[in-house]
């Protein structure tokens, strides 16, 4: 039996990219077809309701996995997603797909013999719950193991250019000194109350609604402050090569970052003098890694 804690394990939200997305999503359901050919000897005489059935399955498990995240990015926040979270998806979308092949192959009068729509469905389920286990249980290990692995590697490569930047600063130590040390920025409010700072002493910024709180290095420490600016209008102002959007509540100055860890659920970005890790949302890994790389072209460059 899954325990508790198994429950809330770390689990990746499918794949960090909508193109592999619906390449698994195909993929599982020729799984199931092929599960539903194996199983069911009455699924080999009807070749044309087998690929309506596949059709169906695969139209909703592509809405839910590569469509609705963008409509709801919040709950398939991949930082939050859990093992017992991606069980109820997925049995969810099993139970939608219940319903939908019954519609389907009512209207198009594919059974047998002539039903009720509610006895179709009921007729269904257990055939979907049978032929489902193998897809998902399949999928699930493979899912795993293939973001992990994707991961950790894109971390260690991350890591790689976080040291190469570090270098070549050092490098050129005495020319970012004088460049950053007059780089300053005035943060404006939507009550016009500001904030001025040096802006490569910038640690990270972390949103929440129309607030933002700001955290940044002094020569004390840390210091924090907490603005009426929505992350939107914050990123406006930071405009420029080392200040990053990472996540839908965070920006991070590159240069801050420490280093960057890995797990089944995408990244972690640990901020220097702190004991704080900023996460990177589904959709920004690549531009992590990417934005990563630029800086230390241009960096190379100078």
């Amino acid at each position: 039996m899954v325990s508790l804690q198994q429950l809330n394990a770390p689990c990746p939200y499918y794949l960090n990219d909508d193109r592999k997305n619906t390449v698994l999503t195909f993929g599982i359901t020729l799984l199931l077809i092929a599960t539903m050919v194996a199983s069911d000897p009455a699924c080999r005489q009807g070749g044309p309701k087998v690929l309506i059935i596949g059709s169906v399955v695969f139209l909703v498990l592509f809405s839910h996995i590569v469509l609705l995240p963008k409509l709801l990015p919040a709950p398939f926040d991949t930082l939050q997603w859990t093992l017992g979270k991606y069980l109820a998806f997925t049995a969810w979308q099993l139970i939608l797909c219940g319903p939908a092949i019954a519609i389907v192959k009512h209207v198009l009068h594919l059974h047998h013999e002539p039903i009720g729509l509610g006895e179709a469905i009921l007729a269904t389920y257990p055939r979907i719950v049978t032929y489902g286990i193998i897809p998902v249980g399949a999928g699930t290990m493979i899912l795993r193991t293939y973001a992990l692995k994707e991961n950790l590697r894109n971390a260690i490569q991350a890591n790689q250019e976080l040291e190469r930047i570090r270098t070549l600063k050092e490098e050129r130590k005495e020319e970012t000194t004088q460049d950053t040390e007059s780089h300053r920025i005035t943060i404006s409010s939507d009550t016009r109350e500001t904030l001025t700072l040096n802006l490569p002493d910038l640690l990270y910024v972390e949103a929440d609604d129309n607030y933002s709180t700001i955290v940044w290095k002094n020569g004390k420490g840390v210091e924090k402050k907490i603005l009426r600016i929505n992350l939107k209008n914050m990123e406006a102002q930071l405009n420029n090569s080392f200040a990053l959007r990472c996540h839908r509540s965070f920006i991070v100055n590159i240069y801050a970052i420490d280093h960057i860890s890995g797990n089944t659920n995408g990244y972690k970005l640990s901020i220097r003098d702190t004991d704080f890790s900023v996460p990177v949302s589904r959709s920004k890994g690549k531009e992590v890694i990417g934005k990563l790389k630029q800086l230390r072209d241009m960096i190379e460059l100078y």
